[in-house]
């Protein structure tokens, strides 16, 4: 409800301020453009969590874990009059997720007799494509603040899942064994319409950096199966294969 409130009040805002500003002379230059670094964990929520499968249950279980990810984005600019802009985003998001255990923290005898450590990590991109409408207002001196509209649409590509554990005998160090599970989760999309609000502060008459806040009510279709091959490895016997698939969370709706 706050989202509807939130979108519905923005774009009253930007209907008047439409009005007042169609006198606007023509701009002095046509294009824009601006880059970004957004926020990971706005862009990642519980359904997309569900979706991994076990995975999300293995890193949230045990071990070290690093967040790695990544989210940029490129946003082309161009000038209907001085303050009234179309955009088009084309952002990527690289989740980048890896989990280390290593059990010598967990080893109460002074004589242990093995050493296992675990390495896992979690994959997948979003691929964001955002066309808009910006409206430049409230400009003085070297800040100026804006509004807009967008339209949004995001792919999720496969979530990739890597599982491995490694069995050493002490104090020798010699290696007896261990698996490699490799996995892949189904992706998804999502697309909505949204509301955005920032401000620019101007380094230079044509350079400005600045912070964008952006709210969308987004229809989400991602996740349903997951499926891999664990390797078996041991010192005593050959690799064996065990190949597994099954039904995991999914989400459909807004």
């Amino acid at each position: 409800m706050k989202t509807k409130t939130f979108i519905l009040l923005l774009f009253f805002i930007l209907t008047h301020t439409v009005h007042a500003q169609l006198d606007n002379p023509e701009p002095k230059h046509k294009w824009g453009c601006s880059v970004a670094i957004n926020s990971f964990d706005a862009q990642v929520g519980e359904q997309e969590w569900n979706s991994w499968g076990y995975a999300k249950g293995n890193f949230n279980n045990f071990g070290s874990i690093k967040n790695n990810s990544l989210s940029l984005s490129v946003i082309p600019k161009y000038f209907i009059r001085n303050d009234i802009l179309l955009r088009f985003e084309f952002g990527t998001t690289n989740i980048t997720l890896t989990n280390y255990y290593d059990n010598n923290a967990d080893l109460t005898s002074s004589n242990p007799i093995s050493h296992s450590t675990i390495n896992q990590s979690i994959d997948q991109k979003i691929y964001r494509y955002i066309p808009g409408i910006q409206w430049n207002f409230m400009k003085k001196k070297f800040m100026e603040s804006y509004c807009g509209m967008t339209a949004s649409y995001l792919q999720y590509s496969k979530m990739e899942y890597s599982n491995t554990l490694e069995s050493r005998d002490l104090p020798s160090n010699k290696y007896t064994g261990g698996f490699e599970d490799r996995a892949t989760a189904e992706g998804g999309f999502a697309s909505g319409i949204g509301a955005i609000a920032g401000f620019n502060i101007y380094l230079q008459k044509h350079i400005s950096f600045g912070a964008e806040f952006s709210s969308t009510l987004l229809y989400k279709k991602i996740g349903g199966a997951f499926s891999g091959v664990i390797t078996n490895i041991s010192t005593s016997a050959p690799p064996s294969l065990q190949i597994y698939s099954y039904s995991t969370s999914s989400y459909k709706g807004f």
